[in-house]
C-alpha cells in the first residue's frame, strides 16, 4: 500500500508539470531510447563526439569525457520499489595529425539497477540490473573544399551483462551477448536549402553477434538423449548483422529544424532453422529484416527576455519480417490441437512523441515534459486468453511513457538533473505465464552530469 502512494506521487508532480506549461523548456529533441533486446549493435557514437561541444585540447591531443550518475527510485506496480540508478560514461581521446584526419578511440559504457521489461523477441521479460560497455576505435578523414566531406572507418567491440537469473551473477545472465564488428561513415555538409543549413549521412556496419549462455531447448534434449552429434540448433540466437543507415537534417538559429533518419538492419542466424506448418524443421536458415524510419520536428520561439520555448515532434515507423513461423503444441501429447502459425514474428510499428520545453534567461533552468505513445500490431500472431486459448484477434501491445525532466547547469561544465517517468504497457495477449505484457512502471531520478 505505501509503495502504491509513493508511485501515485508521480501523477501530483506530471500535474503540477501540466500547469507550468507556458513556462517549460528543454533541449530541442533528446536522444530515442532504442527499442529493447534489439541495441543495433555497436552504433557508432562518431558524431556525437564530433558535435559535443566540449573536451580540453593540449597540442595534437582532445580530451573528451561524458560522465553521468543517476540514483533512481524505481516502482513497479505489483512488486513495490527498488532502490537503484545509473551511471552512462563516455570517454574519447582524439589524436589529430593535421586538420583534416582524426583518431579517436571511445569507450562508452552504461549500468543500471532499475525495473524494466525487454524482448526476447516474443514477448517482455523482466530485469533490474543490466551493463554495456562498447569499445570503438575510429578514423575521420576529412576532405574537399572547405572540409566538405568527411568518412570514418571504424572498428568495434560490445558486451552486456544481464541479471536475468535469479540469484545468477553477471556472467551467467542467459541473454548477455558480445559483437565485434566493423563500420563505415559518410558525411557531407552544406546541402542546406533557403536560410538552413543542411547535412546527409550515409552508413553502414557488419557485426557478429553471440550470446554465450544461450542453448537452444532442442540442443539440450539431444544431450539429454545422448544424441549431442546433432548440435540442433545449439547457438538458435547467434547471427551476422548488416545495418545500412542514411540521415538528412536541415536547422537555422531560430525558428523550424526537422531530420529524418532511416535504417534496415538484416539478421542471418546461424542455427535458427525454420519450421514449417507441422512442427518440423527445415533445412532453410532464419532470416530477418527490420525497417526504421524516424522523423524529427522541432520549432524554437524567443519570448522576449524571459527565454526560450521550443516545441517538437518525434514520428517512428518501423516494421519487422522473417521467414519464421510458430509451432505450439498445447502442450498435449496428439496433434489434434495443435496451432501453426506463419510468419509469427512479423509485426509493424509506430510511435508519435509530443514534447515541450523552456529555458529560462534569468535562471541556467531547462524543464521539458514529453509523451510518447508506441503501438506493435502483428501481422499474423493470434492473442491468447490467460488460459492459454487462443483468441480470434491479432495480438498487439502498447507503450505510454511521460516524463518530466529538468536540468540546472552550474557550469560549463556540470549540470543538476531530475527527471519523473512514468511508463504504462498493455496487451490483448492475457496469457501471462512467461511474460508480462501488462505493467506500470515509476521511475524517480535525481544526479548530476560532467561534461569535459
Amino acid at each position: 500500500m505505501k509503495s502504491s502512494r509513493t508511485c501515485r506521487f508521480s501523477w501530483l508532480l506530471i500535474v503540477i508539470a501540466l500547469l507550468l506549461l507556458p513556462c517549460l523548456t528543454a533541449e530541442p529533441l533528446s536522444a530515442e531510447q532504442e527499442p529493447p533486446g534489439e541495441s543495433m549493435a555497436g552504433k557508432s557514437k562518431a558524431k556525437e563526439v564530433e558535435s559535443s561541444g566540449y573536451g580540453k585540447e593540449t597540442d595534437n591531443l582532445i580530451l573528451i569525457a561524458n560522465f553521468e550518475i543517476v540514483p533512481t527510485l524505481s516502482c513497479l506496480n505489483g512488486s513495490g520499489s527498488l532502490w537503484g540508478g545509473s551511471i552512462n560514461g563516455l570517454f574519447a581521446p582524439t589524436y589529430r595529425f593535421n586538420d583534416k584526419n582524426f583518431l579517436i578511440l571511445m569507450y562508452d559504457g552504461q549500468y543500471h539497477k532499475k525495473w524494466e521489461f525487454y524482448s526476447d523477441d516474443t514477448g517482455p521479460k523482466e530485469r533490474t540490473e543490466f551493463q554495456r560497455h562498447t569499445l570503438t576505435p575510429m578514423l575521420r578523414i576529412d576532405f574537399g573544399t572547405g572540409r566538405r566531406y568527411s568518412i570514418t572507418p571504424s572498428f568495434f567491440h560490445t558486451r552486456t551483462y544481464n541479471k536475468d537469473i535469479e540469484p545468477g551473477g553477471w556472467s551467467e545472465g542467459l541473454y548477455n551477448y558480445r559483437d565485434i564488428g566493423m563500420g563505415l561513415d559518410f558525411d557531407t555538409r552544406k546541402l542546406g536549402f533557403g536560410k538552413g543549413k543542411g547535412s546527409l549521412k550515409l552508413g553502414a556496419q557488419y557485426y557478429r553477434r553471440q550470446y554465450p549462455n544461450y542453448d537452444s531447448l532442442l540442443d539440450l534434449a539431444d544431450v539429454k538423449n545422448n544424441l549431442s552429434l546433432l548440435n540442433t540448433e545449439k547457438d538458435e540466437k547467434d547471427y551476422h548483422g548488416i545495418i545500412v543507415s542514411a540521415n538528412y537534417g536541415w536547422s537555422k538559429e531560430r525558428g523550424f529544424l526537422w531530420a529524418a533518419d532511416y535504417s534496415m538492419l538484416y539478421k542471418m542466424l546461424d542455427d535458427k532453422r525454420v519450421v514449417n506448418s507441422h512442427g518440423v524443421l527445415s533445412s532453410e536458415k532464419q532470416r530477418d529484416y527490420m525497417h526504421s524510419l524516424k522523423l524529427k520536428l522541432s520549432y524554437c520561439f524567443d519570448i522576449d527576455i524571459s527565454g526560450r520555448l521550443a516545441a517538437g515532434l518525434d514520428l517512428n515507423g518501423g516494421l519487422k519480417r522473417s521467414n519464421q513461423n510458430y509451432y505450439d503444441g498445447m502442450g498435449t501429447s496428439g496433434m489434434g490441437d495443435d496451432v501453426p502459425t506463419s510468419n509469427y514474428y512479423d509485426y509493424n510499428s509506430y510511435r508519435i512523441s509530443p514534447k515541450i520545453s523552456y529555458t529560462f534567461a534569468l535562471l541556467p533552468l531547462t524543464t521539458s515534459l514529453s509523451y510518447s505513445y508506441q503501438k506493435i500490431d502483428y501481422t499474423d500472431r493470434r492473442a491468447k486468453e490467460s488460459s492459454g486459448v487462443y483468441k480470434n484477434e491479432k495480438q498487439y501491445e502498447t507503450e505510454q511513457e511521460i516524463d518530466f525532466n529538468l536540468t540546472y547547469d552550474l557550469d560549463e561544465n556540470w549540470k543538476l538533473l531530475a527527471q519523473i517517468q512514468q511508463i504504462v504497457a498493455r496487451s490483448n495477449n492475457d496469457d501471462e505465464r512467461i511474460y508480462q505484457y501488462d505493467y506500470e512502471i515509476t521511475n524517480y531520478s535525481m544526479g548530476a552530469s560532467f561534461n569535459f
